[in-house]
Formats: structure tokens, C-alpha cells, sequence
């Protein structure tokens, strides 16, 4: 009867067991359901008292456009059932894919949709096992418009204050493998700010679909992650941390400085003290070879989902030891350049990038045909925004000052203007050790010329420029020549690394070399290849000077300057005796009438000399003093000479006939022949005189220099040239 009895409780047992367990079962199959795990099968059931395990357990999980499945083997779950806590989860192995993608709805939010939302737990989770173990973890899943492998083995490890997470996993698509290891610890209570040590490799071929190839060679290989949680306490829903950033390859990028990360449904990162550097041997870039890039750029500032601003610090640099062209057609080369951007303010909004600030451009030595070699240095206010505009003044180690303008835009290249006046306090000796061309003589003493010019340059195509140099009344001097008021334009033009030099009406009061010549009218142009400048093609258009109440001109003409000699005939007319005797440095020395005639130049390396050039008088003659005294020796012992010196005291003459030669020495000859009458020779015929004259004209300026007919500038330029040579000027 006890045994039945007891049967009988025991049976009723089982069955209130049985179905407990199939509530409990159907239950958990409603949540899971809820959940939205369509189906859950379980192999091998295993149960303890503080311990159920099993040989396998799969699970499918539909919801938010996309279907995972997950298989994991020899999963097993132990209880702390005095804590009631979970102690131990392990598996031998668990694998996760991604069945279904999501659909386009899912992978473009339509705009307006809820940004990123960032929440961190108060405390580690209570439900979270004391320890998790999974010893191969295997997860597919669509990125990129493919499919993403990750696998690896995933350790947790925790207790009531604190938890530490451990992987060591690779991710792949397709041929390409990233991979990850090292491990995360949280903080206690509220204080769950995370650090760690985290090895990444492989980033070069995940990172380069993200920019264009031209950046490709900055991109790192590997890279260390390191955050600490900062000292003090942080604000609820706050991470503060000390990051470090190391990598290898490429650019080496690297980053160490304080964040606070704010979470939350607007989260954004708060950067102090940041530092990013960078260092690249060499880097191709828009035509340009660049050696021994090295980055340095202290930083701070806010990082969001919406908008950005980034402030560089003191000290931010961007170095650059040598800027060479890609190119043989570019005659370029920039050495030691350093780009400060102390101040930049960067700010990245809705995709878009602007930059704004002071900057300061140093270049140890710029090289090009046209310029002399020396550093320059630029201060300026820069702005991106699609474009590039900067602002500000160039200079450079002579003291040359050019306000100037630049905007590069990606697909136009450079543009840039500049506007420089010369005058008497400034930069015209200045331009002449700036600029090869420019005359080192020549200075302004009075009056103004302003240069403008402007400047494009394109990676696919030469450097082209074109300036304007616009006389404004300006005097002053030029070697050991006076020339005052100057008017007109100069245009100078650089295209397909040819320069061509020109002027429609140039006009010069005066140019005084020891004899004053003016006014002057010049026009006409010269052309050259950049590379030979001096072997290029002159057109003159039109060529006049006043001299001695004449003029000097030279008819319009095409020469080719790589072909010397050239000829340059020049055509006097009008020349008055009288102001030209008065030129000449010989008291009692005295003349009338009007000269014409040509002086054929010939101009070569070797210097200026004129052959076969001649000059005569007009109808009806005119009249020749020459002070007796000057050939009173000569008289004295030669009958002829007496009657010449009579004859030039007072010569009447009709005609006046001289040939003239002169030599790259400066010697200048005349063949005089005069046919005339005088008082101090009694002749029923003309008295004819064949007079050869020979001069030093050098020397015959210098003299006029000294003797102060030019100014008194002049003069001490032509007294200092001398003492250089040893020659005594007192």
C-alpha cells in the first residue's frame, strides 16, 4: 500500500515536471519569437545542477531587412547560483552569417533619418557572464558591396567592478585580410571608461577604396591603438581618454592626445592637446616630386556626425626638403620649404571641407632661369572652400616685397596676381637681385614705376605669366648714365617657356651718358626661348633720339640676336655744330651749321663698332673755330700746320665731309675734309684741309662724368670705378 502510494506521488511529480518543463519551453519559444528568432534547434542535451551544456545550438534571427544565422558547437552554461549570477559561457566554436542583406532602404537612409546615437552602460551589465569563452569565432556578413569573413577567438573576463576583453581575430573580403589583436579594459560603477592596447594589420588595402590613388602612397600598413582612461572623474554618459596612435608604412601617421567622447543620441568627440605627425620619403603629387615630407600639427577641437572644427596649435609645420618637377619641361626647383599654420581653422560640414587662417610659407632657396637664386618667405590669410585663396606678401632675402593674390582650383591650377611699386626709398636694386633680366644699375631717384603681374601654372602645362611695368615720370640712374623722366609701359610675357618683352610708346626726357641725348621714343618687341634669353628675335617698330638739336633714328627692323653681327643703321639729321662743339670739353672750340648722314652700328659679343659711317653738312656750309693754342707746337716746326692753324681760327666752309669708324676699344675717327674760305689765309682759291681726328671716347665721358656735366651721383659712381681700377680721381 506505501509503495503504491509513493508511486503514485512520484508519477504526479513527473507529470507537474513534464509540464513545467513544456511551459517553460513554450515560453522561451513565445520570447524568442518575439524576439524575432524564427527557429532554434538543440542537439545533445547535457544538465547539471549548475551546469547545462550542449553538443550544438542554432538559432535563425530575421528582423530589419536581413537574416542571421548563428551555429555554435559545444556551448556550455555555468551558474553561480549563490551570486545568481552567470559564471561561465564557453563553445568550441561559433559561426554567424548574414543571410540577406538589407535593402537599399536599410543601407541609404532617406535624409532627415536619426543620426548615429552613442550609450554606454552605467556598469557592466549583471547579465553578462563572469567569463566568455568562444575558441574559434566565425561571422559573415555583406560590406563594400561584398562579403566580409571575420574570424578568430574571443575571450571576457570580469568581475563585480571591472571586465576585460580579449581578440585576436583577422577580418577579410576577398583576398584582402585585416587583423586585430589585443584587449579592453573597462572602468568600475559609472566609471566605464574604457583602455586598452588594440595591433591592427593589413589596413592599406581596406583604407585605399576610401580616398583617390593620389593619396594612396600616405596610407598606413598597420597600426597600434593605445587609450588610458584620464584622471578624474567623468560626467555621466562621458569617456575621457589619453589615445596613442602609432603605424608603420606609408606616411606613418601617428596621433597622441586627450578625447572625451560625449554619448548619446548628438554624441561628439572632444580633442585637446592633440598632436598629429606624419613623415613620407617621397611623394608624387600634381607634377611634383616631393622628398622628405614631414608632418607636425598640434591640435584641438570637435568632431560630430554633423559638423566638425579642427584648430591647429603653435608649432604646426608641414616640412618639405626638396619640390622638384616630375618634368623636364618645368625650370623649377624649391628647396627647404616650411608651411606654418599656426591658428588654420578647419571646419567639415554637410561633406564639405573649408579651411581659414594665417599661414606662413618659408623656402630655403627658389631656382629658376628667370630669377636669382635666394629664400622667400610669404605671409598670408588663406581660405578653401572648393578653391584655394591666400592673401598676403611675398619677400624674399633681399628685402623685395610683392602683395600678392593666388587661387588654385583643382581643375584650373594656379592663379595668381601681384602689384609692386618702385620708387626712390625702395626695390629697384632690390628687383635687380631678384630678377635676372633686371639692369643691377639702375636705380629710381625721383618719380615711380609700378609693376603688376599675373601668373598661371597647370601640372599638364608650362608656367605663363604676364606683367606690366608702367613708368610714372621716373629718373634716375643707370650704370654711369643719367636719364630722367620716363613714361609708358613695359609688357613682359612668359608662355610655353618662351619671354617676350615689348612697348608701344616708351618716352625718355633725357639720357646723359657724359652728352645728353633726348627726348626719346622707343616701340617694339623681343622674344626668346627661356633657355637661351639673349639668342632671341628684336622687331623695332619705331627708334628716335634728339641730339645736338638733331635727331638720331633707326628705321623698323626684324633681327634675329643669335646671329651676330647684326646691323643697325642709324640715321642722323638735323645735328647743329654749334651745340655739338659745345659738347665737347675744349674751351674756344666753336662751330655752325647742320650735319646729316648714317652710322651704321654693328653690335656683336666682342662690343659696338661702326664702319663706313659719314656725315655732311647741309647748304650752305657754316663756320669752324678751333683756338689757335691747341696747335701752336705743331706750327711752330711745320709750314703747313702754321697755315691750318691759321685757316681754323676762323674757317669758313662750304663743305664739310667726314667719314667715321669706331672700334670695340671706344677709339672714334674722323676723316675730316673741309673746302672753304678763312680771313687768315689770303687765296684767290678755296682753301681745302684733309683732317684726320682720333678719340678715346671712354675717356671722353668719363671726363664729362667728372667734370660733373651729368650729376654729382654720376660722378661718384665714375670716381669709384676708378679707384677700383687704381686710378688716382684727385
Amino acid at each position: 500500500m506505501l509503495i503504491r502510494r509513493c508511486l503514485k506521488v512520484l508519477l504526479w511529480g513527473l507529470l507537474l515536471l513534464v509540464v513545467l518543463l513544456a511551459g517553460t519551453w513554450w515560453l522561451a519559444r513565445m520570447q524568442l519569437e518575439a524576439l524575432g528568432v524564427e527557429q532554434l534547434e538543440v542537439s545533445g542535451v547535457e544538465m547539471g545542477w549548475n551546469r547545462l551544456a550542449f553538443d550544438a545550438v542554432s538559432l535563425t534571427w530575421t528582423g530589419e531587412g536581413s537574416s542571421v544565422v548563428l551555429e555554435t558547437l559545444g556551448p556550455a552554461i555555468t551558474m553561480d547560483w549563490a551570486d545568481w549570477q552567470l559564471d561561465r559561457l564557453v563553445a568550441r566554436s561559433a559561426r554567424i552569417q548574414q543571410l540577406t542583406a538589407a535593402g537599399p532602404e536599410a543601407s541609404n537612409p532617406a535624409p532627415g533619418a536619426e543620426a548615429l546615437r552613442l550609450t554606454l552602460p552605467d556598469s557592466v551589465p549583471f547579465w553578462l557572464p563572469r567569463h566568455l569563452s568562444v575558441n574559434n569565432l566565425e561571422a559573415n556578413f555583406p560590406c563594400q558591396g561584398g562579403q566580409c569573413r571575420f574570424s578568430g577567438a574571443l575571450l571576457f573576463d570580469r568581475n563585480d567592478d571591472s571586465a576585460t576583453a580579449q581578440v585576436d581575430a583577422t577580418l577579410a573580403r576577398g583576398d584582402q585580410t585585416l587583423t586585430i589583436a589585443g584587449d579592453v579594459q573597462l572602468g568600475t560603477g559609472t566609471d566605464t571608461v574604457p583602455g586598452g592596447d588594440l595591433a591592427i594589420g593589413g589596413l592599406f588595402p581596406w583604407l585605399s577604396p576610401l580616398v583617390s590613388a593620389q593619396w594612396h602612397p600616405l596610407l598606413p600598413h598597420s597600426a597600434t591603438l593605445r587609450f588610458t582612461p584620464l584622471a578624474g572623474s567623468a560626467a555621466e554618459g562621458d569617456w575621457p581618454v589619453a589615445v596613442t596612435l602609432t603605424t608603420e608604412g606609408g606616411a606613418v601617421p601617428g596621433f597622441e592626445g586627450d578625447l572625451v567622447l560625449h554619448t548619446g543620441d548628438n554624441w561628439r568627440l572632444d580633442v585637446s592637446g592633440g598632436r598629429l605627425t606624419a613623415a613620407l620619403e617621397q611623394w608624387q603629387q600634381a607634377g611634383w616630386v616631393l622628398d622628405d615630407v614631414r608632418l607636425d600639427m598640434p591640435l584641438s577641437g570637435q568632431l560630430s556626425p554633423d559638423s566638425s572644427r579642427v584648430r591647429l596649435g603653435p608649432g604646426a609645420v608641414v616640412q618639405v626638403r626638396h619640390l622638384d618637377p616630375l618634368s623636364a619641361a618645368e625650370l623649377m626647383w624649391l628647396d627647404k620649404l616650411a608651411l606654418s599654420g599656426a591658428g588654420l581653422v578647419l571646419v567639415h560640414r554637410n561633406g564639405d571641407l573649408q579651411v581659414e587662417g594665417p599661414v606662413q610659407l618659408s623656402i630655403g632657396e627658389v631656382r629658376h632661369n628667370a630669377l636669382v637664386t635666394q629664400g622667400w618667405q610669404l605671409a598670408a590669410d588663406l581660405m578653401w572652400a572648393g578653391a584655394l585663396t591666400v592673401d598676403g606678401t611675398l619677400v624674399n632675402d633681399v628685402g623685395a616685397r610683392l602683395p600678392l593674390r593666388v587661387r588654385y582650383h583643382p581643375a584650373q591650377g594656379v592663379q595668381g596676381t601681384g602689384t609692386m611699386t618702385l620708387d626712390a626709398g625702395n626695390q629697384a636694386n632690390q628687383l635687380a637681385e631678384t630678377l635676372k633680366a633686371w639692369p643691377g644699375s639702375l636705380t629710381i631717384e625721383e618719380g615711380e614705376a609700378r609693376l603688376a603681374g599675373e601668373l598661371t601654372w597647370h601640372p599638364e602645362s608650362p608656367l605663363t605669366a604676364d606683367a606690366t611695368l608702367t613708368f610714372a615720370g621716373a629718373s634716375g640712374l643707370y650704370e654711369e648714365m643719367a636719364w630722367q623722366t620716363l613714361s609708358g609701359q613695359v609688357q613682359a610675357s612668359l608662355a610655353n617657356d618662351r619671354l617676350t618683352i615689348g612697348t608701344s610708346d616708351l618716352g625718355l626726357a633725357e639720357l646723359n651718358p657724359g652728352m645728353p641725348i633726348g627726348p626719346v621714343r622707343l616701340a617694339g618687341t623681343y622674344g626668346a626661348a627661356l633657355a637661351q634669353p639673349m639668342a632671341g628675335e628684336l622687331v623695332l617698330e619705331s627708334a628716335q633720339a634728339g641730339f645736338a638739336g638733331g635727331t638720331l633714328s633707326v628705321a623698323p627692323h626684324i633681327w634675329q640676336l643669335d646671329r651676330m653681327p647684326i646691323r643697325v643703321p642709324v640715321t642722323v639729321q638735323g645735328l647743329q655744330l654749334s651745340r655739338l662743339m659745345n659738347l665737347y670739353p675744349t674751351e674756344g672750340l666753336a662751330g655752325e651749321g647742320t650735319l646729316k648722314g648714317e652710322l651704321p652700328l654693328m653690335i656683336s659679343d666682342r662690343g659696338v663698332r661702326i664702319e663706313g659711317g659719314h656725315l655732311s653738312a647741309l647748304p650752305p656750309g657754316g663756320r669752324l673755330q678751333l683756338p689757335a693754342d691747341k696747335l701752336q707746337a705743331m706750327a711752330a716746326t711745320n709750314e703747313a700746320m702754321a697755315l691750318v692753324t691759321r685757316a681754323m681760327e676762323d674757317f669758313h666752309y662750304e663743305l664739310l665731309e667726314s667719314g667715321i669708324s669706331y672700334s670695340e676699344d671706344g677709339t672714334l675717327v674722323l676723316d675730316l675734309q673741309l673746302r672753304g674760305s678763312s680771313p687768315g689765309v689770303d687765296s684767290d682759291r678755296p682753301v681745302v684741309l684733309n683732317i684726320n681726328l682720333e678719340e678715346d671716347i671712354p675717356a671722353l665721358l668719363t671726363s664729362l662724368q667728372l667734370s660733373g656735366r651729368v650729376n654729382e651721383a654720376v660722378t661718384e659712381r665714375v670716381r669709384e670705378r676708378l679707384q677700383q681700377d687704381g686710378v688716382d680721381t684727385q
